[in-house]
């Protein structure tokens, strides 16, 4: 019987992700909930383990095919999955002795039902151990950035291609760092009464300073320069962030994402569409923009996702704002006809821009498959272009880097919907176009910090309505956004 610990469990999800094609966050999710019992410390390696192993799969293959006489494609799964593992771990988890790493290995492959194959592992993974110095060394030296970033050669050329090759390194390079979490405050979750009790389940005086310290998130976290509400969670406040966002008075929403709602400015009373809306944060967020006031329909393709969508409203209040129904964005629907003041089409991508949150991505991404989402983007956008109100705004948004799904779509756009224009957003976001930090009083930015790097260059996209956010520039996701005005004119239709 297998003992359950980090490391069965993580191999159970490494399977699921590399042999089954499952996606990783919703493996990981399923698996937090199955081993909820599991110490915290448990929980973050598990965690930390199918996360890292994904990230540098690609390095740990080639490593694998030299030092081991059975090539990785041939190895049963089973082993596969140990040695994947186990070489992340010798390599780049350091507070983990190699021995301990090696007997976890070779009795999870016992435990699994292969000791016959347990001196194969163990021999392999000796061997990496003795020769780890030299290939961390190789990986930090190499002249491949495919190799040194662990990323498919097809999507380095492409970023290569299109950002230059010294703003794809940093973005390859970002996917390899720790992430950021940001929260957006609730409006209304800092205006709960006084006396009403988290949800959390702490002693009275905890409950007291956790009220306490909603009120005052500027003394938990630390506010983006660029984009007021939304606060970055240092790595030792990640508890009091889940409390905030399971208690309603937080939302998790990156600043990217959260720099598009502010440039597209839901106003008090509006009718917002926000189409593709699951899980709900732009819609959570435009209903707290909108002060509780006006009406947010949101759409998705089927009944589990709108579910979602409804949890996070009741959660964070706006449930009477909120409306989440089953819609398939890429057919027209009539009755939507200029009934939105905003449209958010926030729609499926390649998803290059968050390769660090979803490295699986890395694994099944083709190069084909940026066409043919371009292709569906532009057959969203023509539908929702027509659900805007004269006057009205419509924002597309995408979480990846490239240029047919980007700026190119934006072009078609306006060559294809005359009847919009595109704004100057420099006055909304004039931080981002000056290319400048905003420390806080005293505070000494540090080297990571969100600096405005490309500052220049959104200035130049900012005057003309849309902007190219690459990881670097705030120590964020990589994202897209362009918001079109409709004219004046109401359609004949």
């Amino acid at each position: 019987m297998t003992e359950i610990n980090a490391r069965s469990a993580a191999l159970e999800c490494l399977m699921a992700v590399t042999d089954e094609e499952r996606f990783s966050h919703l493996v990981l999710n399923a698996a937090r909930e199955k081993y909820a019992w599991l110490p915290e410390e448990e929980k973050a390696l598990l965690s930390r383990l199918v996360h890292g192993t994904l990230e540098h799969l690609l390095q740990i293959d080639v490593i694998l095919n030299r030092y081991s006489t059975v090539k990785v494609p041939r190895m049963k799964p089973v082993v596969r999955g140990v040695l994947r593992m186990s070489l992340y771990q010798l390599l780049f988890l350091d507070r983990i002795p190699p021995r301990a790493v090696i007997f976890e290995a070779v009795k999870l492959t016992e435990q699994r039902g292969l000791r016959g194959l347990k001196g194969f592992v163990n021999a392999v993974l000796r061997n990496l151990a003795a020769h780890r110095g030299e290939l961390l060394a190789e990986i930090r030296r190499s002249g491949s950035l495919s190799f040194r970033y662990s990323c498919p050669d097809w999507i380095v050329k492409k970023l290569v291609r299109e950002i230059g090759k010294g703003d794809a390194e940093q973005v390859l390079r970002a996917a390899l760092e720790p992430e950021t979490l940001y929260v957006r405050m609730l409006h209304r979750g800092r205006n709960f009464p006084a006396d009403e009790e988290p949800s959390s389940k702490e002693s009275p005086e905890e409950k007291r300073k956790f009220r306490e310290d909603r009120a005052r998130p500027e003394e938990l976290f630390r506010e983006s320069p660029h984009c007021a509400g939304i606060y970055a969670v240092p790595a030792g406040k990640s508890r009091e962030a889940a409390a905030l966002i399971a208690e309603g008075s937080a939302y998790a929403q990156d600043v990217s994402s959260a720099i598009a709602l502010t440039a597209a400015s839901p106003a008090e009373g509006e009718t917002v569409f926000d189409l593709c809306a699951s899980p709900g944060g732009k819609s959570v967020a435009a209903a707290d923009l909108m002060g509780g006031s006006g009406i947010v329909r949101s759409f998705d393709l089927t009944e589990q996702k709108v579910r979602r969508i409804r949890e996070n409203a009741e959660r964070t209040g706006y449930a009477s704002v909120i409306r989440a129904e089953v819609s398939d964005a890429a057919v027209f629907h009539p009755e939507f006809s200029e009934q939105a003041d905003l449209v958010i089409a926030d729609l499926p991508c390649s998803g290059l821009g968050v390769l660090g949150r979803k490295p699986d991505l890395k694994l099944r991404l083709k190069e084909e498959d940026a066409a043919a989402l371009a292709a569906l983007q532009k057959k969203i956008l023509g539908c929702a272009s027509a659900y805007v109100k004269p006057g009205g705004r419509l924002l597309y948004s995408t979480c990846t880097i490239s240029r047919a799904e980007n700026e190119e779509n934006r072009d078609w756009f306006l060559r294809e919907h005359p009847e919009f224009s595109v704004p100057d957003l420099t006055g909304k976001l004039p931080f981002l176009a000056e290319g400048t930090r905003r420390p806080a009083e005293g505070e000494r930015p540090p080297e990571d910090a969100e600096t405005g790097q490309g500052g220049s260059a959104a200035a130049k996209t900012l005057s003309a309505g849309y902007l190219q956010i690459l990881p670097q520039m705030f120590h964020s996701d990589g994202f897209f956004f362009a918001l079109f005005v409709k004219d004046g004119k109401r359609s004949e239709n």
